[in-house]
């Protein structure tokens, strides 16, 4: 612990002023023990979830970008999804996401995503409305500060939660009490999202210093988010953390020849960016922390998504990576990293490992399936998993 906040204290002193550092580290320190809020929190009586609903972007979507998308690009193609499904599903992976691992522990099918439903029962048991390339911040918020907003998609976090309203309306018109009965028996999944919000202006050559004002805006809709999903009736919400985005090897590739001075010795990864993204994490928990006083019969867990990837990417062979490769691609374009922007992971030239379950990274931007079960671990059997997951109705076999 005393680590952590070590690290947290420096990264967010290189980017805000000292003493909103300090508080921002404070608040985060003296937050409300997760499993502690559980205690008082879960109104789910019956001690098993029978529904999830996912938000988020490429790394929770299960399709919906290439139901909507024209041109749905690399992922509707193989060798996304060849680890597991064997052909390619609109998952941003050679297998399985996060939310996978979830829906099997829970017992339930691999649920359509919510653009590709047709009817109520398709949602029998929850809905992903998760978007690859969506923010937490709307796109017309991009356009207006002159950013190309071509790659952004337009459903935004609260598009998505506008998703959620109105099929909460259909799967229980009239019926308060079947609506209370499905809030409080539901798991939401919100996030990972605000990533993309930092790597769509990272990748249009925006300056730290057009990044980090952004930083609070994109916490505080992530929490205006969360709101309304209590305000509905929602019990049990976990919120993971951005990921390490300085660690993923397009972005190391994009910053390649850089000082020296600019990487982490511990892990190879860009220092700034990871600060960037340990300044997202520490202020979204300063506000998890006020959600869950605001709301004390509500259960609001946050999840560590960046300790869990910086934990393989520092001890790669623990966790049965190779450690040659631990910063690099397993389907890219070539060069530094195998993460050259003129080749994408599918298109003729692209390099492809032998084995992606020894590579951390897996297009450049999003993990292999390897390392999204290791993630899953941490809500599933690890320090964040909640009781009732753990005890699922028809729990399956331990990750």
């Amino acid at each position: 612990m005393l680590l952590y906040l070590r690290g947290t204290v420096e990264a967010v002193a290189r980017l805000w002023p000292p003493l909103l550092a300090a508080a921002v580290v404070a608040a985060a320190a003296a937050a409300p023990d997760p499993l502690a809020a559980r205690a008082n929190g879960s109104n789910n009586t019956s001690g098993c979830y029978t529904r999830l609903f996912a938000f988020g972007d490429s790394l929770t979507d299960t399709g919906n970008f290439i139901s909507y998308a024209a041109a749905p690009g690399p992922v509707a193609r193989l060798p996304y999804g060849e680890t597991f499904f064997h052909r390619p599903t609109g998952r941003w992976s050679d297998g399985r996401l996060i939310v996978d691992f979830i829906v099997e522990r829970l017992g339930t099918p691999y649920w359509p995503p919510y653009l590709a439903g047709k009817t109520a029962e398709d949602f029998r048991y929850g809905a992903n409305f998760a978007v690859g390339s969506a923010t937490a911040l709307s796109q017309d918020f991009f356009k207006k500060r002159h950013l190309n907003v071509d790659q952004i998609t337009p459903y935004s976090l609260a598009v998505q939660i506008g998703w959620f309203q109105k099929l909460l309306a259909v799967l229980a018109s009239t019926d308060n009490a079947e609506r209370e009965e499905i809030m409080a028996t539901s798991l939401f999944l919100v996030g990972e999202i605000g990533a993309n919000d930092y790597i769509h202006p990272i990748f249009q050559n925006k300056t730290l210093g057009w990044i980090k004002p952004v930083v609070p805006l994109v916490v505080a809709s992530i929490v205006s988010s969360l709101a309304a999903l209590i305000q509905l009736g929602a019990r049990t919400l976990y919120v993971p953390g951005v990921f390490p985005l300085g660690c993923t090897p397009r972005v190391l590739f994009l910053f390649r020849g850089s000082a020296p001075g600019d990487y982490d010795p511990a892990t190879g990864c860009l220092r700034w960016l990871d600060d960037l993204v340990v300044l997202h994490n520490a202020l979204l928990k300063v506000k998890l922390a006020e959600l869950r006083r605001a709301h004390p019969g509500v259960s609001v867990t946050y999840v560590d998504y960046s300790g869990e990837v910086l934990g393989v990417v520092t001890s790669p062979r623990r966790h049965g990576f190779d450690e040659r490769t631990v910063l690099d691609a397993c389907c890219g374009g070539g060069g530094p990293h195998n993460a050259n922007f003129t080749v994408h992971c599918t298109e003729p030239g692209a390099v492809q490992c032998a084995d992606p379950a020894r590579y951390v990274s897996w297009d450049g931007l999003h993990m292999t399936e390897a390392v999204y079960r290791i993630m899953a671990r941490g809500i599933l059997d690890g320090p964040f998993a909640a009781p009732p997951i753990m005890c699922g109705c028809k729990k399956t076999a331990s990750l």
